[in-house]
């Protein structure tokens, strides 16, 4: 990955990780959120459910999707991320275990998905893993702007 697409994800990355963090630790849970890098690399961190009347989370996720995949045509943005809770497979004994997962594109690069494990302890403390990254799947730029 190119450094400068490298820098646009870490700040993307690092408010969405704290921000879910933090709300998995006051309620439990969250609903999907997003952020963006506009052009000229100001971020800004997205929320579209007070527009949507009793929103579930695909609803909010194809939302935001739908929201950067018009600013991208526009070309005011250059780089995207949705971060949503997510059930994942549990490498280390089978079975699943809940996650944060981001979902983050760049009109300069692949996609990225980071997926950050984590469990509530006996005493009711959250316990996060390390963040592991894969390759994504695009949603916003690229070819997909075609259909």
């Amino acid at each position: 990955m190119e450094p400068g697409i490298r820098t646009d994800f870490n700040e993307m990355l690092t408010p969405m990780l704290g921000l879910a963090e933090q709300m998995l630790e006051k309620r439990g849970a969250f609903r999907p959120f997003g952020a963006r890098l506009a052009a000229g690399g100001q971020l800004a961190v997205i929320d579209v459910t007070p527009t949507l009347e009793e929103p579930s989370n695909p609803l909010i996720i194809d939302a935001l999707y739908a929201t950067f995949r018009l600013e991208a045509r526009a070309g005011t943005i250059k780089a995207c991320a949705v971060c949503w809770d997510a059930v994942v497979p549990n490498e280390q004994g089978g079975g699943l275990t809940d996650a944060i997962a981001i979902g983050m594109e760049h009109r300069d690069g692949d996609p990225t998905v980071v997926l950050c494990t984590y469990e509530r302890e006996p005493s009711g403390d959250l316990h996060f893993d390390d963040p592991i990254t894969a390759l994504g799947r695009r949603h916003v730029f690229g070819a997909v702007l075609l259909s």
